[in-house]
């Protein structure tokens, strides 16, 4: 059965005219329509009526089978019911900001400082980009250098420190409106290449502020970084007197209770935190060394505003029920979502040889993304964004499977995701025959 691209954006737009309505209308009142670039989807975005476990429903009345799960942040599902109830009492009985201080915020950092090892004191604020923007200017100030040297491909938020070498060919600003001299302040090295990254580093000496990377590389498929190089990045800043900073704002408290940091045994000097933290809501956190955090203490010399919503009581206590969830049942869950993580991870490569389509799943733990080899490179490891750019049909995942998927039920974002608690044997059986059925519906048209 042959579909083309212009057939599925038939299907896709007769499916959802509420949506297309409202599309028409966000695009008179927000540039481009949206207020993340992320949620675009070709031909137009569908808009959500309510989510619950792991599923999604829209204004036309479409359900998805969910795995972007609120950017990540859903690892115990949409609107788990004890912590539903728990925000649904302290709305009613209490208020939903204050813009002052609350016994959540205390007792959710204590927990913060209890699980993850770097943690000796933590900063709150409302967002990750928030977070590695704060993290960054720490790292100057205790330093007394401006260089930050930042992985190639690296996403760190849209912040004007970090916003250089994200998209291919990864190198320069990926943004205009950004200081010329802000690139000076920026070098670049690549993910999992430990001799190029030690020549860098040397090269960069007694400039160099801090290191900062996902451990979890986003953007590179979910590939966890190797232990010897990220060792080999702790040893180098320890001899040059630079920070190393874990950005863990998706890794954190979702690979495992004490984040990437734990499981691959390097201890940064400072970690980003968002999306679980605030249980679904909006927080981020900058969270390590206490004689580093003590440089934003009131008074101090390093400005960490926060935010009007910096500890808002609602995400605080979202954070911190799904947290002591995370720690009184890390010894199953953690086991568990790795465990249903490598099935379909599994399921999606062996579903592609049987229809012809060589799919590569990277991915660790309960993350999850999804890559069609190039037919010269179908034996090539994938480490890094470079390997995905160079080796696979990247947009491809973008556009025909996320489409193909979509018009079958499930919701992907970069040919993957995130696996979360709600996702049961009945959801992993549905995501296998919708991916059967747009691999059937895309095989003839898959590029060449």
């Amino acid at each position: 059965m042959k579909s083309t691209d212009t057939e599925l954006k038939g299907i896709y737009q007769k499916e959802r005219e509420g949506s297309y309505s409202l599309w028409k209308r966000a695009q008179r009142a927000m540039a481009g329509g949206v207020s993340h670039n992320i949620r675009m989807v070709d031909p137009f975005p569908f808009f959500v009526k309510s989510a619950r476990g792991a599923w999604l429903e829209d204004v036309d009345g479409n359900r998805y089978l969910d795995f972007w799960m609120g950017h990540y942040a859903h690892i115990l599902g949409h609107r788990p019911p004890f912590v539903a109830n728990a925000l649904a009492n302290a709305l009613t009985q209490r208020g939903y900001h204050f813009g002052l201080l609350n016994r959540e915020e205390v007792e959710l950092a204590e927990l913060i400082c209890h699980l993850v090892p770097c943690a000796e004191m933590v900063r709150f604020c409302t967002s990750g980009t928030e977070a590695t923007m704060y993290a960054v200017r720490l790292a100057r100030a205790a330093t007394g250098r401006s260089v930050i040297l930042k992985a190639k491909g690296g996403w760190h938020g849209a912040n004007s420190d970090l916003c250089f070498g994200i998209h291919p060919p990864f190198e320069g600003p990926d943004s205009k409106g950004l200081l010329p001299k802000a690139e000076e302040g920026v070098s670049l090295f690549p993910f999992n290449d430990t001799e190029t990254t030690k020549e860098i580093l040397r090269e960069t000496g007694d400039g160099l502020a801090g290191v900062i990377l996902e451990p979890v590389m986003g953007v590179g498929g979910f590939v966890s970084a190797d232990p010897a190089f990220l060792k080999m990045l702790r040893e180098e800043t320890e001899r040059i007197g630079a920070l190393l900073i874990f950005d863990e704002v998706i890794s954190g408290f979702r690979v495992g209770l004490g984040g990437a940091q734990e499981m691959l045994e390097v201890t940064p000097d400072l970690v980003t935190l968002g999306k679980v933290v605030g249980g679904g809501f909006p927080a981020g956190a900058i969270a390590g060394k206490r004689e580093i955090l003590e440089l934003a203490r009131p008074g101090g010399p390093v400005l960490i505003g926060g935010g009007t919503f910096s500890c808002n009581p609602l995400s605080m206590l979202a954070g911190l029920l799904t947290l002591r969830f995370l720690e009184s049942n890390a010894n199953w869950l953690y086991p568990h979502l790795k465990e249903r993580g490598e099935l379909l991870r599994r399921k999606v490569e062996e579903t592609g040889e049987a229809f012809g389509v060589p799919l590569r799943c990277t991915g660790t733990g309960s993350l999850f993304m999804t890559h069609l080899m190039r037919e010269e490179c179908q034996e090539k490891e994938l480490r890094s964004p470079q390997d995905i750019e160079e080796s696979t049909h990247s947009q491809w995942r973008d556009r025909e499977l996320r489409l193909a998927m979509l018009v079958n039920g499930v919701h992907l974002l970069h040919g993957g995701g995130a696996i979360s608690l709600a996702h049961g044997e009945k959801e992993m059986a549905f995501f296998t025959e919708a991916l059967e059925r747009a691999l059937r519906v895309l095989k003839e048209g898959k590029p060449q």
